[in-house]
């Protein structure tokens, strides 16, 4: 393993979209299928919030797999570009440094960290 960088771009990593809001009038979402300040249908919303938890969990059974390195990272770094969360943050830095990419984990290690503070 090598702390060379990837070969793919790093991933952009937006904290805010930790919190996902309805598209048409930006209300929090809270985890309902239709905004209840709008009216706006938000399954289709949903559908990406489910599916980056089914990557997250797709991740940590590679990960424990121990074999499957290269999927574990493809599969958070497919999470974190559906919707960000703290924890697929982390899940990501880590895939990062089981794939050796130190200088990356510890940039989006430090993400998170500038997110919780503020």
């Amino acid at each position: 393993m090598s702390d060379q960088p990837s070969s793919m771009p790093p991933t952009p990593i937006h904290p805010a979209s930790a919190a996902m809001a309805c598209p048409t009038c930006r209300a929090a979402w809270r985890g309902v299928a239709t905004c209840p300040r709008c009216g706006t249908d938000l399954t289709a919303l949903m559908r990406v919030a489910v599916r980056a938890w089914e990557l997250r969990q797709a991740t940590r059974a590679a990960l424990c797999a121990g074999d499957r390195p290269t999927e574990a990272l493809a599969l958070a770094r497919a999470a974190c570009q559906l919707h960000t969360t703290p924890s697929g943050q982390r899940l990501f830095a880590l895939a990062l440094l089981v794939n050796g990419q130190m200088a990356e984990a510890a940039a989006v290690i430090a993400q998170v960290l500038q997110a919780q503070r503020g």
